[in-house]
Formats: C-alpha cells, sequence, structure tokens
C-alpha cells in the first residue's frame, strides 16, 4: 500500500481556452507521475486537451448556466471520484466560492485554493469575498504574482496561508514549417517586416483598443500587428483598425492552438492589459526570448524587467506604448540584449519546473505524513 500514489483531486469552475485552465493542464501534466489526479469540471471550449489525459474526470454543470443543477452534480461528482480512491488533497482554481460544497463534502481533507485573478467592476468585492471564503475553508492558497499576494494580505486573507507561485510555461518545442504555414497564411514576411504581437482574449481588460492606438502613430509600411485570440470585441477591434487605416496591416488569428509557433514570428511581444496577474502569454514570450512591452499592472512589472527585458508603461496610455514601441524598432541591438535578459528572466522565475516544484511541496506539506 506504500507505493500508492496520492489522490490529489482538481476541481475548475470551466473549461474555456484561458489562463486559468492552461496552468491547470500544465499542473496536471507536469504532476501526474506523481500522484493520482483526477478532474472535476465543466464542459467548454477547452476540454478536449483536458479529456485526452489518462486520468479521472467527471463533469457537473457551470454555476452560470444553472446552479440548482450544477451544485448537486458537483457535490455528486466528488463523491463519484471519492469511490475510485480516497481523496488526499483538493486543488481548488478559481472560483473561491466552490470551496463551500467542497469542504461539505470531503471534511477535514486539505484545500489548496489558487487566486488566478479578478476582472471587471466588482474585482474589489470578488477579491475581498475570496478572502473571506479562503480564511474559513482553505488550508493553503496560491498567489500568482506578488501584487496580488499584497492585495490578498491587505483584504485580510491569513498571511501563514499565502504562497507565491509564478505561472509557469515549458519552453516550447517549435515546428519551422508549422510556422512558415502561418506566415504563409496570414501574409508575414520575418524576412522583410518588423511583427509586433499579442495574445490575449478580446475584452476591455486586455486592453486592446490602445495598442491599435498606438500601433497607428508608428511609421513604417514594413511594420505588422498580429493579435492572436477571440472575445466578445472582436468585431469592433476589427472596426476600429479600418477606422484608423491600419486594418490592412493589422492581423486578427482568432485561437490558435499553435500559439508558440506564430509567437515564433515576432520582433517585439506587446501586452496593453487594464488587468493582469501572471500574463501565461508574457512568459510564453520571455521563453522565446521576445522582448516585451507591458502596462504596470498587476504582476505585469513582476515579469518585465523595465529596460532590462522590456519597458513597462501606464496603461491607457498610446502615446507612451508608441514610444516605447518605436525605440525597439529602431534599435535591433536593444531588441536582442531584451530578448536575451528575458530569457534568462524567464528561466529565472517563470518556468514549469519551478512552478511544478512549488506547487508540490505545497501539497507534501499535507501528503508527507
Amino acid at each position: 500500500m506504500n507505493n500508492v500514489k496520492k489522490h490529489i483531486l482538481f476541481i475548475l469552475p470551466y473549461l474555456n481556452q484561458g489562463g486559468t485552465e492552461k496552468q491547470a493542464l500544465s499542473l496536471i501534466e507536469g504532476l501526474r507521475d506523481r500522484y493520482k489526479i483526477s478532474l472535476l469540471a465543466p464542459d467548454g471550449k477547452g476540454a478536449p486537451q483536458f479529456r485526452a489525459l489518462p486520468i479521472l474526470q467527471r463533469e457537473y454543470t457551470k454555476w452560470e448556466i444553472n446552479f440548482f443543477k450544477g451544485l448537486p452534480e458537483l457535490i455528486a461528482g466528488i463523491k463519484e471520484i471519492q469511490k475510485e480512491q480516497a481523496i488526499d488533497l483538493v486543488h481548488v482554481h478559481g472560483a473561491h466560492e466552490l470551496m463551500l460544497p467542497v469542504r461539505w463534502t470531503v471534511g477535514k481533507v486539505p484545500i489548496v485554493f489558487t487566486v488566478h485573478g479578478y476582472h471587471g467592476t466588482g474585482t474589489k468585492f470578488s477579491y475581498q469575498t475570496s478572502c473571506w471564503f479562503s480564511n474559513w475553508f482553505a488550508d493553503r492558497v496560491i498567489s500568482v504574482c506578488e501584487a496580488e499576494y499584497n492585495l490578498l494580505r491587505e483584504y485580510g486573507l491569513k498571511e501563514r496561508k499565502l504562497h507565491l507561485i509564478y505561472n509557469g510555461v515549458k519552453e516550447p518545442i517549435l515546428d519551422a514549417d508549422k510556422s512558415l504555414e502561418l506566415a504563409q497564411k496570414f501574409h508575414l514576411d520575418p524576412s522583410s517586416q518588423i511583427i509586433l504581437g499579442t495574445a490575449a482574449r478580446l475584452d476591455e481588460a486586455k486592453g486592446l483598443t490602445y495598442l491599435l492606438q498606438a500601433f497607428a502613430k508608428l511609421q513604417g509600411e514594413n511594420l505588422r500587428l498580429v493579435i492572436a485570440g477571440n472575445g466578445d470585441l472582436e468585431a469592433s477591434l476589427k472596426q476600429e483598425a479600418q477606422d484608423l487605416g491600419i486594418g490592412d496591416r493589422v492581423i486578427f488569428t482568432g485561437y490558435l492552438e499553435g500559439l508558440p509557433n506564430l509567437m515564433q514570428l515576432f520582433d517585439i511581444f506587446v501586452l496593453p492589459s487594464l488587468q493582469e496577474a501572471c500574463s501565461l502569454a508574457c512568459a510564453e514570450a520571455m521563453s522565446q526570448a521576445k522582448p516585451v512591452v507591458g502596462t504596470c499592472v498587476g504582476g505585469i512589472a513582476e515579469q518585465v524587467s523595465d529596460r532590462q527585458t522590456g519597458y513597462i508603461v501606464m496603461p491607457r496610455d498610446p502615446e507612451s506604448l508608441a514610444a516605447k514601441l518605436t525605440e525597439l524598432i529602431n534599435d535591433r541591438d536593444l531588441r536582442d540584449r531584451f530578448a536575451k535578459n528575458g530569457y534568462s528572466r524567464y528561466r529565472q522565475l517563470f518556468s514549469s519546473e519551478i512552478m511544478l516544484e512549488k506547487t508540490a511541496e505545497i501539497y507534501d506539506l499535507y501528503l508527507s505524513a
């Protein structure tokens, strides 16, 4: 019996295609040789990647769709998974309210909760509520950036429960042929163009309207801006690009599975967010040695070392964003220096290996006995 792996249940509130899911997927893939991992999560656009994993999985209805159906399904799912093997620890991601039924169902089994960042107009209330739930129901709480760590502490989360673990990403295995296919598909020519790029949900929190305004100020017919992602603002952002007279030089790719192969084509990565915790796209850009221009919100300034690996600018400031982009566009040596420093910073702080080890250390506080 000593050879039986400890059983960790991951619970997610959704399976879309965002950072919460990517980080959880990385943890499951990286730790399932060390632990038995099960998953309880609703269906969604990001589900196929999870469903392909050889782990025990159960679904429940998203609470936003039908709370009165989803709650009993969540509880039933936990009980079904418990029957397969006793649960030793539950790791809840993103939705603090899930901890209450988890605690009802699993009793004293330890709960680890990861805060993945809250966005929108109710952000302060979300953090305050998260602290209340965490103080009552979580044994440990993971914050993915120092800015958020400090915010949670300010709003009353017990510091002894808090741990800082940056989101980490694997160094990509790139496919030159796929990058060439993407270049041809989107009419990109890295040999003659300077390509600026970003990857984000197309929503208000990502600040993409300010990126379009900044790009419109840049000089040079050889410049291209690539925006990878989908979301509610897609149509309005495309219209704005047309209105600014840059529609022929801005490429909207939609959501791409092979993002690293597209990112390989970028000369500069841009992160104009208005709200952000620890950006996986930024870490992915650094893992490919791309200089980054980002805004001083959330954890971005922890990822990008200003004037060392890129530039940090104020949010909602297209003039400053354009000025820093111009500096990088005009100075190849500066881009190369920032790129090299950025890759080193990625290896020191934002690699998948570091994230996995630090997360396992928290699990083992409870599982090593």
